[in-house]
């Protein structure tokens, strides 16, 4: 072999040697990056996985998980009175009722339209949860649509959470739950349309200063939650305009925060009071209840003494943050019961004891202890201003807070919320008033009495035969 063929042929080795030396680098290379690859390649999806879950729970979607478990449905039966086809007869017939209600107290006190609940012989209840249940009506007020009304459970119930109506935007975003034609739980979304509308409803009622909304609301919504983003309820919904679509209307939650108060006053049959005139206060920290005037708050001895300005924080261990949670945290206690008070007072907090009081005279008490055990109604009394849409000049009434099972009124349908005007020939615009035409001969020599009582605004009358015998 020739020396410049040996030199070709040792190139040609080298070469060989230095190709593979290449080719093993290179698919070592490509494994190690493949092996890369493959060992890091799942941990972007995996993330890009989960920012596409929490994306998804939007603002809307917490608001409504907010509120919802504190949102009821409620179905029931009506008897309304229809004309006979072909006569000037009238007969009966039997429709079914559905709306929906918020709890506002977690032993089970709900707030609904009165359109939803009156005249309703059984108020059924549907919890969040599925939980069926019967409810009682307490008290309503016929001006602002609102009814009170009340489950019992042997467990403590979710409560909505309030926000304020007080700095509403026209143009913000707001979702409405409810029972639409007994869908339950239906959500839909809108924004605030309108402020401050003003609605007829017949001639002689409107409703004033309402929310107007595009969010879908449909007959069953009524009485269900307006929510803002922020999930909490800013209204109440109550109407829709017939015939037009995205045109809703909403009650404002500050004016029927302050129905509401007065409508658990109302129905705390102890008649009970802290003796504290509380307003309340909005900002962008939340509602806050301050003493806004002592009334008649009799402090424990060496306990503080309330002073006007003092927000007031709890009353008997309850968070309080309105008129309303003062309200509900009397229910349940009796007359001469302490409580104490926690208030904030220039960045301070002070504490006190406050000795329960009754809401009325000791001559009062008697006088209504004397309609429950004749009558089978507890009464307080109302000024006429709470009936000048009733169509008569009526010098005041007395509202019945609760009605006694077996009674001469239970017998006569007489309800909760009912206003009773007058007796044969007189009003009874107080409990003297009352008192006296019990007492009287002529009334005694009635076999049935003629009661004259407001309801929805409207003028009844029943006959109702009086029973001597006291039952309590």
């Amino acid at each position: 072999m020739r020396k410049h063929d040996t030199i070709r042929l040792g190139l040609r080795h080298a070469l060989s040697l230095s190709m593979q030396s290449i080719w093993t680098w290179t698919w070592a290379s490509l494994l190690t990056v493949c092996s890369q690859s493959l060992a890091i390649e799942p941990e972007p999806v995996l993330i890009s996985t989960k920012a596409s879950v929490s994306n998804r729970v939007s603002p809307i979607v917490r608001a409504i998980r907010s509120v919802e478990p504190a949102v009821v449905n409620i179905q029931g039966n009506k008897t309304i009175s229809t004309a006979t086809a072909g006569s000037n007869g009238t007969g009966k017939q039997e429709v079914n009722g559905m709306g929906t209600g918020v709890i506002i107290d977690p032993r089970g006190y709900i707030i609904t339209n009165l359109h939803v609940v009156q005249d309703v012989s059984r108020i059924e209840v549907t919890l969040a949860d599925g939980t069926v249940t019967e409810a009682k009506m307490l008290n309503f007020d016929p001006d602002t649509d609102l009814a009170l009304i009340r489950i019992k459970l042997d467990r403590k119930l979710p409560v909505i959470p309030m926000g304020s109506s007080s700095d509403l935007m026209r143009g913000e975003t707001v979702v409405a739950i409810g029972n639409p034609f007994g869908y339950q739980h239906t959500v839909t979304q809108g924004i605030i349309s309108a402020l401050h509308r003003n609605i007829p409803v017949n001639g002689s009622q409107e409703y004033r200063d309402l929310i107007q909304t595009n969010a879908d609301i449909n007959p069953g919504n009524s009485g269900g939650p307006l929510v803002n983003v922020d999930g909490k309820v800013i209204g109440i919904n109550v109407a829709v305009r017939v015939g037009a679509q995205g045109i809703g209307f909403a009650i404002p939650i500050d004016a029927a925060v302050e129905v509401m108060a007065d409508l658990v006053a109302a129905s705390n049959t102890e008649e009970v009071t802290h003796g504290i005139a509380l307003e309340t206060k909005h900002s962008e920290q939340g509602n806050e209840a301050r003493v806004s005037e002592v009334v008649q708050a009799g402090s424990s001895e060496g306990s503080e003494d309330l002073k006007p300005g003092d927000i007031v924080k709890s009353i008997a261990g309850i968070p309080i943050s309105s008129r309303l949670d003062s309200e509900l945290c009397l229910l349940g206690h009796d007359r001469g019961e302490e409580v104490e008070v926690q208030v904030q007072r220039d960045g301070e907090t002070h504490r006190c004891r406050l000795q329960l009081k009754s809401t009325g005279s000791p001559t009062e008490e008697r006088l209504v202890r004397e309609a429950w055990d004749k009558l089978g109604i507890r009464l307080s009394s109302v000024p006429k201003s709470s009936l000048q849409l009733a169509g008569e000049k009526y010098s005041g009434g007395l509202k019945v807070l609760e009605v006694r099972p077996g009674s001469a009124a239970s017998r006569e349908k007489i309800i909760p919320g009912d206003i009773i005007v007058g007796i044969h020939n007189w009003q009874t615009p107080s409990i003297a008033a009352l008192s006296w035409v019990l007492k009287s001969e002529e009334f005694a020599q009635t076999p049935a009495a003629k009661f004259y009582v407001v309801r929805n605004n409207q003028t009844f009358w029943f006959a109702m035969k009086v029973s001597d015998t006291k039952s309590r």
